[in-house]
């Protein structure tokens, strides 16, 4: 248990989030969540070069969060970095950025750390001790964790992510069946070996914002508490990729549930997950709130367990 206020800040490939954790308790870290759509990998160079309108988002971003972090009172601010920025040779300009905003020194989290800190989070809402499957796609990078009650037992982190292969396959509004094809084609090259690696099937829990937004979408609004928990079929998150894939992006803008920023990634995650759950026979998806932003809490903050 603790009572300390730590800021834990998110620089993702397509979102910046801030946790605003004023404790931990029984259930874990509770806190305020504030997601931002900053799009940091959009129009990045071919060498993954985070471009200046990219960095101008986040400064404005980490400009309000900043006030906010002063506003709320820290003992300390945690600052990460994923897929987008560990890909970009000019990442010291994010470091800048947070330095200057925030006060701190930013963590690049490589791919297999990222994975095991989301898989602390999203373990959070797991009851027993089973062996479970963590999905975390993110723009940039998708994590897939397998472990049990003692913590990961093998992670592995690909390159594909919503940004990433909307960038890369899906270049008509709205894509074509053929760029889906050839998007879900490259997904199944990835995930098949991996799911071997990782051994036999265990149930899934999706975590973070493609998964969280195809749980609302499917109640028809954002709600965390009733996001939190969503069981969504194979064969339901299938059939929302494919509505979302055959809206242009100005309608799929107004899709109740999604927000109107994430509308351009977010047929590429959802066929990401369709793909994965497919690959790996899995019948059903549990979608949760919990996790990086959680894992960072628990892992990296100065009251961390040692080890």
């Amino acid at each position: 248990m603790s009572d300390r206020h730590v800021a834990v800040v998110d620089v993702g490939s397509n979102s910046t989030r801030l946790f605003l954790c004023d404790g931990i308790d029984a259930a874990g870290p509770r806190g305020a969540r504030i997601t931002t759509i900053t799009a940091l990998r959009r129009g990045a160079g071919s060498d993954g070069s985070i471009a200046a309108d990219a960095l101008g988002r986040l400064d404005d971003c980490l400009t309000r969060y900043g006030a906010t972090i002063d506003a709320f009172g820290v003992d300390e601010v945690i600052a990460v970095g994923t897929s987008a920025v560990r890909d970009a040779p000019n990442r010291d300009r994010v470091s800048d950025i947070i330095r200057e905003r925030l006060g701190t020194e930013l963590i690049v989290l490589q791919g297999a750390h990222e994975a095991e800190l989301s898989y602390a989070g999203a373990r959070l809402a797991v009851e027993g001790d089973g062996t479970v499957l963590v999905m975390d796609i993110g723009g940039g990078s998708t994590e897939l964790v397998r472990g049990d009650a003692t913590g990961p037992k093998m992670a592995v982190s690909l390159d594909m992510g919503g940004v990433r292969f909307t960038e890369t396959f899906l270049h008509d509004d709205p894509p074509t069946p053929a760029q889906m094809t050839a998007l879900r084609d490259e997904v199944a090259g990835l995930v098949i070996p991996t799911l071997a690696a990782l051994g036999g099937p265990a149930p899934i829990i999706g975590v973070a914002g493609t998964m969280t937004t195809l749980a609302a979408v499917a109640h028809g609004e954002y709600d965390a508490e009733q996001v939190h928990g969503t069981i969504m079929s194979a064969t339901d998150v299938d059939e929302i990729a494919q509505r979302l894939a055959a809206l242009p992006l100005a309608e799929r803008r107004g899709v109740p549930g999604l927000h109107p920023d994430r509308a351009p990634s977010i047929v590429a995650g959802a066929l990401i997950a369709s793909t994965v759950l497919a690959a790996a026979g899995a019948e059903s998806v549990a979608i949760s709130e919990r996790d990086l932003l959680d894992g960072v809490r628990l892992r990296l903050a100065a009251d961390a367990p040692a080890g």
